[in-house]
This record gives structure tokens, C-alpha cells and sequence, in this order.
């Protein structure tokens, strides 16, 4: 078996499917301490719940405060906390079988949290020591021989380095202003055809005349419409329309009876 001491680490983290307050709950039992204490470790930062455990007794102390709900990682006892390895994510321990545990009995006694010792380096210093900075990268040659300055105003270019503007090439016709109210473009107009109307048949008929001659007017034969057989109804008679179909009533009169009025 290993001989080198080991160090329980808690860092606030509850175990999944955990409620916190029950988790500090059974911690004030398990430490035997008032509520004060047991919430000074939930503060994020590492503290050491045991110190110089063997390997055996520190898995034991792990099992007892994973079933409490108190997420703890084991770390060797020559590592600081503070510089402790990453967590692991929370995850749900094995149910381990009930068997009675010595440490879930014993006082465990919290060790007083260990402040790390930090300070705040000066504007501009390097956070890095000398051992720890990366190798100075190769100086890169740029080779300046192409370049000059040029004074702030002016064209960057050259007079020869400027491409010319080409020149658009516009067809103007020869066009020039007519006066006012000339008519423009008389020998570009193209001839209209004339309609030939001959007029010496026609004349101005007088108000009301007939504009038709008896053989221009169309032929109406008159409709042969044969004796009548036919004449009024008087008013309120039948005259044969479709009637709807009503259901005559029967009421019941067998209640019912005449009485002389003398």
C-alpha cells in the first residue's frame, strides 16, 4: 500500500440530486459544528476538511461526505490547495452498500481555510516570471528599399502612374432652335391620304322626316295570335296554384260543452 499522505478538499460543489440545505444539514451533524461554520466553507474557495490521511482513510472520508452530499476531491498532501488540480464535474456516487464506517463517527475537526497570498503587480509589469515566458520569436527582416514617404498632401501616385480618363465619345447632331411658334420638321411630315367623299347625294333631311325609304326599312310579319278563350277571375277565387301541404289540426273538445246563455 502507498505510503504518502493525502489531503480532502472541499470547494463548495454538492453532489447532483442534492439539496444545499440538507447538505449542510448533515454536515453540521457529521462536524459537529453550528450552522456559522458549516456555511464559512461554501465560499468557492479550497478548503482542507483533513490533512496527512493515508490513501485507505482519505476514500473512506471521500464515501462518508459524497453520501452526505458534499462534493470533495482527494489531493496529495504536498500539493497546496490553492494550486490543487482542476474539479471534476459533479457526479452522482455509487450507492455504496450499508456498512457502519468509523469516520461516518468520528468528529471531523474543519481546518481553517488558507487564504492565498495575492498582491497586485504594477501597470504595465509582466505576470509572468522569467522561467515561465514564452521564447522570443525570431526578429522578422522587412525589406524597406521600395518605400519613401511622401508629404502628407497631394496625390500618392505620380503624374505617369495615373491612369488616363478615357474620353466618352457623344454623337451631337446638328440640331439648331426653330422660333417660337414655327412648325418644325414640315418637309418630314409624310402626306395623309385623303378620303374621297362624293357629296351630291346627300342632303339635310327636315325635323321628324324618315330617314328610310320604304324599301331600306326592314320586313316585320305580324304575329297571328288566335281567339281568346280566356277572362278575369273575380277576386278571391282559385285560380289552381300549388297549396302547401297543412296538416289539419284536431284538438280534443270532449272537455268542452254549449251553455244556454238564458
Amino acid at each position: 500500500m502507498s505510503t504518502s499522505e493525502f489531503d480532502i478538499i472541499f470547494r463548495g460543489d454538492i453532489v447532483f440530486g442534492h439539496q444545499l440545505t440538507e447538505v449542510k444539514l448533515k454536515l453540521q451533524q457529521l462536524f459537529k459544528v453550528d450552522a456559522a461554520k458549516v456555511d464559512a466553507l461554501f465560499t468557492g474557495r479550497p478548503v482542507p476538511l483533513k490533512r496527512k490521511l493515508d490513501e485507505a482513510t482519505a476514500h473512506k472520508y471521500r464515501e462518508v461526505l459524497l453520501k452526505a452530499g458534499a462534493q470533495v476531491e482527494i489531493c496529495p498532501s504536498d500539493s497546496s490547495p490553492a494550486t490543487a488540480a482542476p474539479k471534476p464535474a459533479p457526479v452522482r456516487p455509487a450507492a455504496p452498500a450499508p456498512v457502519n464506517h468509523p469516520a461516518a463517527t468520528a468528529a471531523i475537526t474543519p481546518v481553517t481555510p488558507i487564504a492565498p497570498v495575492w498582491s497586485i503587480a504594477p501597470a504595465g509589469a509582466d505576470l509572468l516570471p522569467a522561467n515561465q515566458r514564452p521564447a522570443a520569436a525570431a526578429p522578422v527582416a522587412v525589406d524597406l528599399s521600395g518605400l519613401s514617404l511622401r508629404a502628407q498632401s497631394g496625390n500618392l501616385l505620380d503624374a505617369s502612374e495615373v491612369a488616363p480618363t478615357p474620353v466618352a465619345t457623344v454623337a451631337v447632331p446638328d440640331l439648331v432652335v426653330a422660333e417660337a411658334g414655327a412648325t418644325l420638321s414640315d418637309e418630314d411630315h409624310l402626306p395623309l391620304p385623303l378620303v374621297e367623299i362624293e357629296l351630291e347625294y346627300w342632303d339635310i333631311a327636315e325635323a321628324g322626316a324618315d330617314l328610310l325609304r320604304d324599301d331600306e326599312r326592314p320586313l316585320v310579319v305580324p304575329v297571328a295570335v288566335g281567339p281568346v278563350d280566356f277572362g278575369l277571375a273575380p277576386a278571391g277565387s282559385d285560380l289552381g296554384q300549388l297549396k302547401p301541404q297543412v296538416k289539419p289540426l284536431n284538438p280534443d273538445i270532449s272537455g268542452l260543452q254549449l251553455v244556454d246563455p238564458s
